[in-house]
């Protein structure tokens, strides 16, 4: 999803990390050193015998990653080079608008970097040009993590979402909605809604007290964000995920999909969006709700130091309820970075060292720290955030979403033009009145099928 990312990196890839700390000398004892953990530069894309040991010899290990994610990226390199001095990484921050052209032109040199954004990957799988992470998964134990956390940096056939893992993240982003605590009081809600019908009733009472029930900025695309916070709990995580992954037969023309238009639809006829919702940016939507005239806003974690600062206490966030009382929930919630090894890499031990590293609690601080979620087993501890924030709400959020194995990528990302070309002008047409929600699905989808060829 790319729509914000233009002015502040906002959204998904840009702004704003998985299991504990396993002991090294724990998981050495699965596994044993192997050729393809040092293969000298030649391509090893399914090493089978691995070594969780990088031992003392000095190793350099080459970063690649967008300029949008230095910070994060530099306390991350600095506190894995201090656990293991012998090894030095070196990064390359490319700017973010050009990490799409360059990463490809990276992962296919002769040279590649150790550790390498991955944007897409069944690209990177087509030439064997990513290293098959399954053996590393076993031997560190990252099997363990919530299946959603992985999936989107899974492979087979060419189809991503399920089979071989490639990647693994450095942090997730989160969405769901924030809402004012001051006006949640006034409507009457005294515990998050406990599904859409409960959310709805709330909207209704914030429309009656002359409040926006929910802060929609559609002049970027923004309307799809409830469109597709509904879709993810009434057509599931899976299927939602399988179309985004251009899985063979995938389809959102489905009863779930429709339903989840109308309802965004009535939602919109019953005056609970901005009147000018369609002419409305995001940093419009930012100022309306910090007004306080705002009770919801479907956004994500990217505005949560924001809104600590310009409403401080003031601010709390929940996921988005499920269709139906004691459902699960589900989130858009797209990778920080998703690093990758190349199959050229000759130190694939030590990659692999960096990437489990993000597995530790150090490293699910940092990711906090730097606006993100961090990703792992709910029995792991929690980092510290500030009590009171908003970024704790979210951070919660993101373990409920998790464990619920709910983490569902955007649907603007499903193909290269469907984000411009139908998800923005559709949604515009929606919430227009100018469309009817069967219109929309049926109109995004064609599309869809336009530009996979089908």
């Amino acid at each position: 999803m790319q729509f914000a990312e233009s002015s502040s990196r906002l959204t998904r890839r840009a702004v704003l990390g998985a299991i504990g700390a396993l002991s090294v000398a724990g998981a050495a004892a699965c596994s044993a050193p192997g050729p393809a953990a040092s293969s000298g530069g030649a391509a090893v894309s399914t090493p089978t015998a691995v070594s969780t040991s990088i031992g003392t010899k000095p190793v350099t290990l080459k970063l690649y990653d967008g300029q949008g994610l230095k910070a994060v990226d530099d306390a991350l390199i600095a506190a894995f080079t201090k656990k293991y001095p012998n090894v030095t990484v070196t990064p390359t921050y490319d700017p973010d608008n050009v990490t799409t052209q360059n990463q490809p032109r990276q992962l296919a040199s002769a040279t590649p970097p150790d550790l390498i954004r991955v944007i897409s990957v069944t690209a990177g799988t087509k030439n064997n040009l990513l290293t098959n992470l399954d053996a590393y998964a076993t031997a560190y134990g990252w099997d363990q993590l919530p299946a959603s956390q992985l999936a989107q940096f899974r492979a087979k056939s060419g189809v991503a979402g399920s089979g071989s893992l490639f990647a693994k993240a450095s942090g997730f982003t989160m969405t769901g909605l924030y809402y004012n605590k001051k006006l949640a009081q006034q409507v009457g809600m005294t515990a998050p809604p406990a599904s859409v019908t409960d959310l709805t009733a709330l909207l209704s009472k914030a429309k009656a007290a002359g409040l926006t029930g929910m802060v929609v900025a559609n002049k970027e695309g923004g309307g799809v964000f409830p469109y597709q916070l509904l879709l993810n709990t009434s057509m599931g995580p899976e299927k939602v995920s399988q179309w985004v992954f251009n899985a063979p037969g995938a389809t959102i023309a489905t009863g779930e999909s429709v339903a989840a238009a109308k309802q965004v639809d009535e939602w919109s006829k019953a005056g609970y969006f901005p009147p000018a919702v369609n002419a409305l940016d995001a940093t419009a939507a930012d100022a309306l709700f910090a007004s306080k005239k705002g009770l919801f806003f479907p956004w994500g974690n990217w505005d949560a130091a924001n809104l600590d600062k310009t409403m401080p206490e003031q601010v709390g966030f929940i996921p988005m309820p499920p269709m139906t009382a004691g459902g699960k929930v589900a989130a858009m919630s797209d990778a920080a970075t998703a690093f990758g090894i190349p199959s050229k890499s000759p130190n694939k031990d030590a990659a692999a060292a960096f990437l489990n590293f993000l597995s530790s609690d150090e490293a699910r601080q940092i990711a906090v720290d730097n606006g993100f979620m961090p990703s792992g087993l709910s029995t792991q501890a929690a980092p510290t955030i500030k009590a009171g924030s908003v970024l704790n709400d979210v951070t919660k959020a993101f373990s409920t979403v998790s464990a619920d194995a709910g983490q569902v990528p955007f649907v603007q990302n499903a193909t290269a033009g469907i984000s411009n070309q139908a998800w923005n002008p559709e949604s515009q047409l929606l919430l227009a009145g100018k469309s009817t929600p069967e219109q929309f699905v049926a109109n995004v989808q064609a599309k869809y099928e336009d530009e996979l060829k089908r």
